[in-house]
């Protein structure tokens, strides 16, 4: 059976058929605002949601500046950058400050590491790169900015999310129609950062961060 969002995604030009997850969010959450200009894009590769968030800002008049972020490297659409490298690495955080030179109003993350076939493992895999992802937000993603998160769902969910709502006004689950059913990945949806910089004790209750 032909995927139709793989058959969609090459007639659109699209790199993978993970566009139209992020598409589906955007429609349902209006992530793209017009005072969403800097954007991290982390799991970059390869590079299906830099190229929606491309086509999404300036369809709404805005001239993005988006920085891909992977382990893997991969040459970023036009009118984006990249850098290779990974978020739990403190030089990862700095290239990343030092392109913004700025607050970033937008982190996007697609991540997902390599599944085990092990529903918990690959769960607890997941948390972890979750974790690492929210340690970025805390201190780069400025007051009222918005997160977009994969996660591979199981035990430590609500753990996670009571961290978000701790940083957000707003969080959200879904799993979006491009999703595949047979998958446990869903989507934290986090809207109206709090504050800018939030203390990682304020949200992992002492635990001392990776980075």
């Amino acid at each position: 059976m032909v995927d139709p969002h793989l058959k969609q995604s090459k007639t659109e030009g699209y790199r993978s058929r993970a566009a139209y997850k992020l598409l589906e969010i955007d429609t349902k959450f209006k992530i793209f605002g017009k005072k969403t200009k800097n954007i991290v894009d982390l799991g970059f590769a390869p590079g299906a949601w830099t190229q929606v968030a491309l086509n999404k800002s300036k369809a709404r008049g805005v001239e993005p500046n988006i920085l891909g972020v992977d382990l893997i490297n991969c040459l970023p659409p036009e009118g984006s950058s990249f850098i290779q490298g990974d978020i739990f690495s403190k030089k990862t955080h700095e290239e990343i400050s030092a392109h913004f030179q700025g607050p970033i109003q937008l982190v996007l993350s697609d991540m997902m590491a390599n599944t085990s076939g092990i529903g918990d493992n690959d769960h607890y895999a997941s948390m972890e790169l979750c974790d690492g992802v929210l340690l970025l937000a805390l201190k780069m993603l400025q007051k009222n900015g918005s997160l977009v998160m994969k996660f591979y769902t199981g035990k430590e969910d609500q753990l996670l999310q009571k961290r978000l709502e701790k940083v957000f006004h707003k969080v959200h689950k879904m799993k979006p129609a491009a999703c595949r059913a047979e998958l446990r990945e869903m989507y934290f949806v986090c809207l109206k950062k709090r504050k800018d910089n939030v203390a990682i004790e304020e949200v992992f209750d002492g635990e001392e961060g990776r980075v």
